[in-house]
């Protein structure tokens, strides 16, 4: 048995027959802790914390194998785990039964999307790529980085 984490894109329809997705796409490219992003959601793991003794009881009563931890709001760390990049991804429809292969899309650290959806085709490859540099970008970049040093 293998843990993933996984991608959820609501948009997403097999390109054989055309049905919506509605599985999460599966990666095993980072370190497979069971997390789930969603369109718009930052790219990096949750922290995660141990339940108090009384309080686990309490939401478990005796229960041996109740959980003895829970995930919060917050991020192990500021930085995304990957800025921009394709993400290798797969599911499978539950209509036509046919295995996808996929990438879920992130730019500046958020979860865009799924992409280049295929059906039955072959495992794709990790890809970092650089966002497209623009008047905006560099102006928004340009007040960052002056911000940053008078602040």
């Amino acid at each position: 048995m293998c843990l993933y984490d996984h991608f959820y894109d609501e948009d997403s329809k097999c390109p054989k027959c055309n049905a919506k997705i509605k599985t999460e796409w599966q990666t095993l490219q980072f370190e497979c802790l069971l997390e789930s992003w969603k369109k718009g959601d930052f790219v990096q793991y949750h922290k995660w914390e141990l339940i108090p003794e009384k309080e686990r009881k309490k939401l478990y009563g005796d229960v041996k194998l109740g959980p003895s931890s829970r995930r919060t709001n917050q991020y192990r760390s500021d930085a995304p785990l990957l800025l921009n990049g394709k993400v290798p991804v797969r599911t499978s429809c539950t209509k036509c039964k046919s295995s996808l292969e996929a990438y879920a899309k992130v730019v500046s650290g958020k979860f865009m999307g799924i992409i280049e959806i295929e059906a039955d085709g072959e495992e794709k490859e990790f890809v970092i790529f650089r966002p497209e540099t623009t008047a905006k970008s560099l102006r928004e970049e340009f007040a960052n980085r002056l911000s940053q040093r008078n602040g």
